[in-house]
């Protein structure tokens, strides 16, 4: 439903719930839906707009229009609900526990099983049929696109500020319906930020990178890119020395996600990758094995490698059940640990980042500290931070990259080289 700001007439901006649009394909305020399993009935439930409130916000189609539109059955208003409902002399009534539930009146609240439903229906948005995944992957052409055109506009002297106004213009330009999340444009040591969102700062460093996390929206599917690259025309020796391991990484795991593999083994993978690359800058020394077996790298890497995504940008599903977190350093903010399966569609992720807090704590424990060079740490602690991400759909023979937006080194300077000619 449309909510008030207190003390205010300004609405918040309306986004659909998930679940909703996942079962309705119905994107407005005040809606309501209903299935009957026995007779095998989609019913709509209509917000009934007032002449005077249609002053405001316009004459709404008919019910008939609305259930032809949505493919429903049958189509009548929401003060009917509890009428239309006990014509069907429903045993029980599956809802989800935060959603209202008083349209359904006295009559029927002995009815009402709020646990059911929740479990199943996270496991089968999980799954992506073929319209879906066309969905998303406009969604990644839209946010791809509009990627390169920063990569070509993006100079020295600019602010975050505009590099993300500019992102969400053009996203908005390709009918986009928002951002699928807050965007971030950090250059610098903003980069080290995960979830940076000031975007306020200047440009001011030609050797430092930005790094540009955002994503449109499309049919109310998401899509998630990140994409990292020097504020100037070429990458400076200490970026592309991390930028490097990482573009490594992302590679390297793509190539090896498929059906039937684990997804934690992916993020294994690309903690393997990083500690190679580390030990070859000798910002580790040390045996590999002892590295990984220390969790060393989640302390340069402290997300996980990626996280289903869907109607939600974190989508639903990624802990079934059961399933519990592992409380080490990376792996506990790994989003999801499951088997991959086919018509999945999962981020990829990798990242490495200098990050004072996480670099602090790691000094104090021996037994991580012992295989990092902290002097090498301060040389690149200007980088900030690196994350490339795509999108990828798990398939029946390997995987499907959504994401069409440049990510190597040579693509990134021949591109930059275009901002500095204009």
């Amino acid at each position: 439903e449309t909510i008030i700001h207190p003390d205010s007439d300004t609405e918040y901006e309306f986004h659909q719930d998930s679940n909703f649009y996942y079962l309705s394909g119905v994107c407005e305020p005040g809606f309501a839906v209903a299935y009957d399993i026995a007779s095998d009935t989609a019913i709509l439930f209509v917000n009934h707009v007032s002449a005077d409130e249609a002053v405001w916000i316009g004459v709404p189609p008919s019910l008939d229009a609305y259930r032809v539109a949505h493919g429903f059955d049958q189509a009548h208003y929401t003060f009917d609900v509890e009428k239309v409902l006990n014509t069907l002399k429903p045993s029980t009534i599956y809802t989800l526990e935060y959603m209202n539930t008083e349209q359904l009146g006295a009559s029927l609240a002995s009815t009402i099983n709020h646990r059911a439903l929740l479990d199943p229906l996270h496991e089968a948005r999980v799954f992506k049929d073929e319209f879906e995944i066309d969905v998303m992957r406009r969604a990644n052409r839209i946010s791809s696109d509009a990627h390169v055109t920063l990569m070509k506009e993006t100079r020295l002297g600019m602010n975050e500020a505009e590099v993300r106004g500019r992102f969400v213009g053009l996203v908005l330009s390709k009918n986009s319906m928002y951002e699928a999340y807050g965007s971030i444009a950090a250059r610098g040591r903003n980069a080290a930020v995960l979830h940076y969102t000031k975007n306020n700062q200047l440009l001011d460093n030609a050797d430092e990178m930005i790094l540009v996390d955002a994503g449109a929206t499309f049919e109310n599917y998401a899509s998630d890119i990140t994409r990292t690259w020097p504020v100037g025309p070429t990458f400076s020796p200490l970026c592309r020395d991390i930028y490097e391991i990482v573009l490594d990484m992302q590679k390297q795991v793509i190539q090896a996600c498929g059906p039937n593999k684990q997804w934690e083994d992916m993020h294994n993978l690309a903690n393997r990758v990083a500690a190679q690359g580390l030990l070859k800058l000798g910002i580790l020394h040390g045996p590999i094995e002892a590295i990984l077996d220390n969790f060393v790298v989640g302390y340069f890497m402290p997300h996980g490698i990626g996280h289903l995504i869907g109607i939600d940008t974190h989508d639903v599903g990624g802990y079934p059940t059961g399933t519990e977190r592992v409380n080490k350093p990376g792996l506990r903010y790994l989003r999801a640990r499951r088997e991959m399966l086919p018509n999945m569609v999962f981020t990829v992720e990798p990242g490495l980042y200098f990050v004072d807090d996480m670099l602090n704590d790691a000094k104090s424990l021996p037994e991580v500290a012992q295989y990092i060079d902290f002097d090498k740490v301060a040389e690149y602690r200007c980088v900030g931070g690196v994350r490339i991400e795509d999108n990828i759909v798990i398939t029946e023979s390997g995987y499907d990259n959504l994401t069409a937006c440049p990510k190597e080194v040579d693509e990134l300077e021949s591109i930059r080289a275009v901002a500095y000619k204009q």
